[in-house]
């Protein structure tokens, strides 16, 4: 099987522009646990990674090191309410990490990607969402397997007033030119709306790139 070729179950969540961060330790650390059996679960493989893009006042990019999926790497990258310049972008995780997946030419079991829709061009206007969540399970982790993470986002998507919570299913990617383009993680940044600013355009079908079918919402 090509790496692009397996199968996943991807949701996507738009929380409410007022909505608590989901990188502020309050957030995150109870999202995280929800999802730690997963993460084990993909284990097998080899550990999970994870990277965090944010900046300082100036501009400049943070460092973090090396990140995994362990209370001591959350510490690094999460905002508390010490945490008064740094400036949060986005943030990957992988599990196993994207240097095993490159190892096996396996794609991940599981990935997630999160977005601070606010730093992505769009400081200072009116937005329908403040941030963006992509996450996908490989569809041959199983059903059981699905459904556990489509509950966690549930719970989280009615924390943050999702505007939008949805699932829809795909490749990894799709073939072309003797690879592929179109991968899930690069959905979150250029691969889900049509238009280049979604806040002026209704959150309808016609909205995104893909056909998503609606979780809990009429």
């Amino acid at each position: 099987m090509a790496f692009f070729s397996r199968d996943y179950e991807v949701f996507l969540l738009l929380a409410a522009p007022g909505a608590a961060p989901l990188w502020e330790a309050a957030q995150w650390t109870p999202f995280a646990a929800s999802l730690d059996g997963l993460v084990a679960q993909a284990g097998t493989r080899g550990k999970a990674g994870m990277r965090s893009l944010q900046y300082n006042p100036k501009g400049k990019p943070l460092a973090f090191g090396r990140l995994g999926w362990d209370d001591k790497s959350h510490a690094k990258w999460m905002h508390t309410p010490v945490t008064t310049e740094a400036r949060f972008m986005s943030l990957e995780a992988w599990a196993p990490a994207w240097t095993t997946c490159e190892k096996d030419d396996q794609a991940p079991d599981l990935f997630l990607a999160l977005a601070n829709e606010s730093l992505l061009g769009r400081a200072g206007k009116t937005l329908q969402f403040g941030q963006r969540l992509v996450c996908a399970i490989a569809a041959d982790m199983g059903s059981d397997a699905a459904a556990a993470l489509q509950t966690s986002l549930a719970q989280l998507a009615a924390r943050q007033e999702a505007v939008v919570f949805a699932r829809t299913r795909r490749q990894w990617g799709r073939a072309a030119h003797g690879g592929f383009t179109d991968a899930v993680q690069d959905m979150l940044i250029g691969g889900l709306f049509r238009q280049d600013d979604p806040h002026a355009h209704p959150l309808d079908a016609q909205a995104f790139r893909e056909p998503w079918t609606r979780i809990g919402q009429a």
